[in-house]
């Protein structure tokens, strides 16, 4: 076989076939004899990978699509003609502690169980480029994370530079020299949105700054975070240069379509999505996630295994028992209700604590609220852009938005309140539920995925059935008479995560993936040209899929037609009310 032959089948073999998937999926071999010997295996139409869970949080779709670009086209249109349905991030009800200890032994066994390791043998400095488009002064579970444990990787002196859209990402160092040593800053332009706390980083447009902060870095390993058309490009870019990626996904955007994409093309869109995450996922070297019941969910739908679950920590000095404060609990009451003293020490006081927006379910918080008795109330910290049509929802006499609060005053309303109450089930990992266990305050919450590695029904708390009334008011008055024990119970829970766990596991994933990364950096212009080319290309693609075959369906709806539709969820709330009432006084 002429030379021209071998670059082909290698082109072949390398570039268009995923090289984890090749048995699989299909590949091409040849050998140099007198005659071309070529083997082709196609088998796209392979059975789907199968769930290590039993009762996935997730749900389940079929991979047969996952490597094939016009079947993948031709199911997805398909799909549109099929009933839709959200994956439901519920969970059956043993929440043992057997169920917590087997989980968390397994997860470290399978850590150790990896062909490299997650040990190393080197403690040299690595030059760590970090892609998150969320970061401060954005305000969310993920930022916290980074904020930590990049505080703690510096330490290390690795020097981590990182590319965001947050314009004041910066300002986080001020005050701080030696983070201002380790840490660097590539600020790139995004589009802003009119809420405070929101990240303006949606990256709308292909951005070639992001390649050239990689090149000037010079990075041994890129951490990229979640799926959005930035941080793909920036995982094209990263793989145009031979450079080890480490690809963390946080956000369970598959739940998140059945809300913002109209219900008939919701099991479209989902293929689609899932389609570009894999396609981008198989450049890491190492994939991670926030929990194990996700990362059972993305092996499902082909992500190349292992998916590792990165564990999560909380600062149990930061968030501890000791910072409740009568004046923080004052404030947390508002200053129209017109509460005496005795008063708010007498009532019952619940915390949430989050983003207000669809998805995370405060509707069912105002339901909820007319159903338990009068001497609660209900503190709600955090903003967002669904805030203005949430607030008419709640009886102001019951409840008081109370907007963001961070840092030590946000410490010190989880540990003044009595209860922490959450309704949402979207999130991988809820951060605020250790933050509240740290504090003393016990869990109320839906039940779900995300709790399973470190909460245990009963013990830290009381959960629900996720939309289930009656069983998150059964939930309520359960905790409501345990309430010492369950903060103890909690508090100890929470001291076994830590965040210099956390950052000790990410930094042997570093040293990790840049072993598993055979290929050295790339530095012929030419080949860098012709990879840019073909990696650029296959993001284009993508793109286009989501623009044409997403974007169409996302329900925006104004303020108006969402107030006429809210308009109807109250007059139902009063009827549920009034029944309530009655319940009440009758008892």
């Amino acid at each position: 076989m002429n030379n021209s032959g071998y670059i082909i089948i290698h082109f072949f073999n390398h570039y268009l076939l995923p090289s984890r998937r090749k048995r699989s999926y299909g590949f091409i071999t040849c050998k140099k004899k007198d005659h071309l010997i070529c083997n082709v295996m196609l088998s796209s139409f392979a059975t789907a990978t199968s769930s290590s869970s039993s009762s996935s949080a997730y749900e389940t779709s079929p991979a047969w699509w996952k490597f094939n670009f016009t079947t993948t086209s031709c199911a997805t249109l398909a799909a549109a003609f099929f009933p839709s349905s959200a994956p439901l991030s519920s969970s059956s009800s043993s929440t043992s502690s057997d169920v917590v200890e087997n989980r968390t032994t397994n997860i470290d066994r399978h850590y150790q169980s990896l062909p490299n390791g997650f040990t190393h043998d080197n403690d040299d400095s690595l030059r760590i480029l970090l892609f998150a488009e969320s970061f401060p002064s954005f305000t969310s579970g993920i930022t916290r994370r980074f904020k930590e444990i990049i505080r703690r990787l510096a330490k290390r002196k690795h020097y981590i530079h990182v590319i965001t859209g947050c314009k004041n990402a910066s300002l986080w160092l001020e005050g701080n020299d030696y983070l201002q040593e380790y840490v660097t800053f590539s600020i790139l332009p995004s589009t802003d949105f009119t809420n405070k706390i929101d990240c303006a980083c949606p990256f709308l447009f292909p951005n070639t700054a992001i390649y050239f902060s990689i090149r000037r870095f010079s990075p041994d390993v890129i951490h990229i975070v979640e799926q959005t058309p930035a941080a793909m490009l920036c995982g094209a870019f990263a793989k145009s240069l031979n450079i080890p990626i480490v690809w963390s996904s946080h956000t369970n955007i598959d739940f998140y379509l059945s809300t913002y994409i109209r219900s008939y093309a919701v099991k479209m869109t989902r293929c689609i999505y899932q389609y570009i995450r894999l396609k981008h996922l198989i450049y890491s070297s190492i994939n991670l996630t926030v929990s194990q019941d996700f990362a059972d969910y993305m092996e499902h739908t082909g992500i190349p295994r292992p998916v590792l679950v990165w564990k999560t920590g909380v600062d149990s000095e930061l968030f501890h028992p000791r910072r409740r404060s009568s004046s923080m609990r004052y404030r947390m009451f508002g200053t129209l209700n017109n509460f005496t003293y005795e008063q708010m020490d007498s009532i019952t006081l619940f915390l949430c604590v989050g983003r207000i927006s669809p998805e995370k379910n405060f509707e069912f918080l105002s339901l909820l609220l007319e159903r338990i008795p009068s001497e609660t109330f209900l503190c709600i910290i955090g903003d967002g852009p669904y805030r203005h049509i949430l607030e008419p929802l709640f009886p102001i006499d019951r409840v008081y938005f109370f907007g963001y609060l961070g840092g030590e005053e946000l410490a010190s309303a989880y540990a003044s309140a009595d209860y922490f109450i959450y309704a949402s089930v979207s999130e991988t990992f809820g951060q605020v539920y250790l933050e509240a266990m740290a504090s003393g305050t016990p869990v109320i919450a839906a039940e779900g995925g995300q709790l399973k590695e470190f909460f245990i029904n009963s013990e830290h708390g009381y959960l629900w059935e996720p939309d289930n009334i009656e069983s998150a008011e059964q939930a309520i008055y359960l905790a409501m008479k345990n309430r010492d024990y369950l903060s103890i119970k909690a508090r100890q829970q929470a001291l076994k995560h830590s965040w210099d766990s956390a950052a000790d596991q990410l930094n042997n994933v570093y040293y990790n993936a840049i072993k598993k990364t055979t290929q050295h950096k790339e530095t012929n212009i030419i080949i860098i040209l012709f990879r840019l080319f073909y990696y650029g290309f296959h993001w284009l693609i993508c793109m286009l899929l989501a623009l044409f075959l997403m974007a169409p369906f996302v329900k925006v709806s104004s303020p108006k037609s969402t107030m006429t539709q809210n308009n109807n969820f109250c007059r139902k709330k009063q009827q549920m009310y009034m029944t309530a009432k009655k319940c009440f006084s009758s008892r």
